[in-house]
């Protein structure tokens, strides 16, 4: 026996030893639990510069929409999708903020939250519109092209389906 066990769990009369197996148990299952649960918060965090890229693409390709509409040559896209791209861009730039810039490593993060969730809101548009202008899908939804999510097919505009 480990001294860690003796400490633990030292030996005691035979009355109490469903219970103390029960705890031995429960302990067990915990620690197990704990340490399954550290190694699967390892693989998110090892995803977030790919996931931060994914949505710097996007934003841009948002803005890009946004230039491309108020410019006429693009105008395939409903007036919703649109003001949500325009709210948050117009956030992001607002001198009122939920969270002032003047706090060091939080100032930003509001904004950086507004704008992914307002491209994740209009993914279907920006996928739309990435088809329109001819851009790779792997660029900017890579879950899109491998065909997850409910994503459309892509098929090139001058094939028919």
């Amino acid at each position: 026996m480990s001294i860690l066990s003796q400490d633990v769990f030292p030996p005691t009369d035979t009355r109490d030893t469903p219970i103390r197996a029960s705890l031995r148990e429960r302990l067990g299952k915990g620690l197990l639990a704990r340490l399954n649960a550290q190694r699967r918060l390892g693989a998110p965090v090892q995803r977030v510069p790919d996931n931060l890229h994914r949505s710097a693409r996007q934003l841009a390709l948002g803005l890009e929409l946004l230039e491309d509409f108020r410019t006429g040559r693009y105008k395939a896209i409903a007036w919703g999708p649109l003001a949500v791209l325009t709210g948050a861009v117009l956030y992001s730039i607002s001198p009122g903020e939920v969270l002032p810039d003047t706090l060091a490593g939080l100032g930003s993060l509001d904004e950086a939250v507004v704008l992914a969730l307002a491209t994740r809101l209009v993914r279907s548009e920006l996928q739309a519109y990435c088809e329109f202008k001819g851009y790779g899908w792997r660029d900017y939804f890579p879950a899109a092209a491998a065909g997850e999510g409910g994503a459309r097919p892509m098929v090139p505009a001058d094939v028919p389906a």
